[in-house]
């Protein structure tokens, strides 16, 4: 894992991730483990996990603008779509913080990763992605249990459907690869689920908006894998449902998710515009990002599993040795998931 001192984060490097390639929960033997203890490390009881249309991350300015704007907020797990920079990389910042992308299919366009506070690095079993729209992580949240984050950034309605149908055959092999106990699907999907159907179970009562056929694939999904959507679970205004507004203000959507297979894990989903990167607004880079907003879910770990994870924080352990030398020069990608 690199780390830098720099103004601004590095650009290329190697990965070092605790349990990175190995590990009971990325399906290997288990590998060695590091002595070292983290005295004093307590967990905080809620997980705020945050799903964001960054837009572009293209340059280091953009990383260090976006973390500048979620020092105003608390914040664990950030998935981020359109990330635009290329290649494969995971980065620890300046700020401790550390950064997973995978670029695009398109040079410099689209792609997924993962902003981790630095107080939860050491409680990442593995880290990486499926294709260039579905990432994931792992995140140690007890001796026993462990949460599985899926970030997707779906193909626009200018793409076919059979690239849709694409993206949902990866997020379906993220799901079931590396077995965990709770498991998170989040990120845009370009798709508005709308109302809840006659006869749908995953589905709240609190949708938004008209569902489309992207939404009503969205749903079938949802059925498929046993998937709630939190979204419509939690009675909100509408300032606080909508994701996306077009250009002239007329048309806001809710496109941006956050879907799960425990529903008691969550306190509430709620969606905040206070967090804008700026460039997006002053540069109009494309009409569509004039107002992505951020999604932000607040999850209060069950009780036991919070008791667990508390008593045996201090004795969480990663892998031995150099953090940097014993290490791929790739991030955990499609190899990750191989059986």
């Amino acid at each position: 894992m690199r780390s830098t001192d720099e103004t601004r984060p590095p650009v290329s490097g190697s990965p070092a991730i605790p349990g990175y390639g190995s590990g009971q929960g990325n399906g290997g033997a288990g590998g060695a483990k590091n002595p070292r203890r983290r005295n004093g490390y307590h967990p905080r009881r809620q997980l705020a996990l945050v799903t964001y249309n960054v837009r572009t991350l293209r340059t280091d300015e953009k990383i260090v603008e976006l973390e500048d704007e979620m020092s105003r907020l608390r914040w664990s797990i950030m998935g981020l779509s359109e990330v635009r920079r290329e290649g494969e990389d995971t980065i620890t910042l300046k700020s401790g913080n550390l950064l997973y992308y995978r670029e695009g299919d398109q040079l410099s366009q689209g792609g997924v990763g993962f902003l981790v506070h630095r107080s939860l690095i050491n409680n990442i079993i593995t880290i990486g992605s499926v294709s260039s729209r579905v990432a994931y992580l792992i995140l140690r949240v007890s001796k026993r249990y462990s949460l599985k984050v899926i970030q997707v950034y779906a193909p626009t309605s200018k793409h076919p459907d059979e690239e849709v149908e694409v993206m949902y055959e990866d997020i379906s092999r993220a799901i079931h690869k590396s077995k965990t106990y709770f498991n998170v699907v989040m990120g845009d999907f370009n798709a508005k689920l709308g109302k809840r159907g006659d006869g749908e179970l995953k589905v709240g009562e609190f949708g938004y908006g008209q569902r489309n056929s992207r939404g009503q694939r969205l749903a079938e999904f949802l059925e498929k894998e046993d998937l709630f959507m939190m979204n419509s679970f939690f009675r909100k205004p509408p300032q606080r449902k909508w994701t996306w507004m077009s250009p002239d203000g007329s048309t806001k959507n809710e496109i941006d998710f956050i879907m799960t297979t425990e529903r008691r894990m969550f306190s509430d989903v709620s969606v905040i515009n206070r967090v804008k990167t700026g460039s997006d607004h002053r540069m109009g880079i494309t009409p569509e990002a004039w107002n992505r907003s951020v999604v932000v879910l607040p999850i209060s770990l069950l009780s036991h599993v919070y008791k667990l994870f508390f008593q045996g924080s201090s004795r969480i352990v990663s892998h031995a040795g150099s953090m940097t030398s014993s290490l791929p020069n790739k991030p955990a990608s499609e190899k990750a998931l191989a059986p």
